[in-house]
């Protein structure tokens, strides 16, 4: 299974949804688009994927796996809709949403942190199936402090989009 976490700095989960306002709650817009790239291809569902994000200020992740999720649909609005309902503790097939620190997170783990000065290296995407990713703030310093000694892994000298850089990742894991 293919790992993504992506580390959200600004989204409260604690504060009232508005489907109508996405980019007004911390951008959930976002995360949105990261479980549409991390899922859905043209005219299939990928199954082999674990999609996680560490929501910093409320300390929960949100976890969903591709083999077991159900009733999700590509467009933000509807994963949203989703969202909304997984934060007031409704269940949803193949989502689970709990307490956690990032540093009880990672222990155990050694994934790849997406960063532009890391190397890039198909060994280590071989060796590697699991990735940090940051939002549109990128990582804090807070963050850096538990990524000190995982491995760096760059996708070149441009910066993409976490959706963008979850897409290139599934490709060349693809392609391996």
């Amino acid at each position: 299974m293919r790992r993504f976490l992506i580390i959200s700095n600004s989204v409260d989960t604690s504060k009232p949804l508005s489907l109508n306002s996405l980019t007004g709650y911390g951008r959930l817009d976002v995360l949105c688009r990261c479980i549409s790239s991390a899922f859905f291809l043209s005219n299939d569902f990928r199954k082999d994927v674990i999609l996680e994000i560490y929501f910093r200020i409320n300390g929960k992740i949100l976890e969903i796996r591709g083999d077991s999720v159900r009733g999700i649909n590509p467009d933000e609005r509807a994963i949203a809709g989703v969202l909304k309902r997984i934060f007031k503790e409704h269940p949803h097939p193949g989502i689970r949403f709990y307490p956690s620190t990032l540093e009880g997170y990672l222990e155990g783990q050694s994934p790849l942190v997406l960063d532009m000065k890391g190397e890039y290296s198909t060994l280590m995407l071989k060796k590697h199936v699991s990735f940090i990713i940051g939002d549109q703030i990128g990582f804090i310093e807070e963050n850096w402090q538990f990524f000190s000694k995982l491995p760096k892994f760059s996708l070149g000298s441009h910066e993409y989009l976490s959706s963008q850089t979850i897409t290139i990742l599934n490709y060349l894991l693809d392609t391996l």
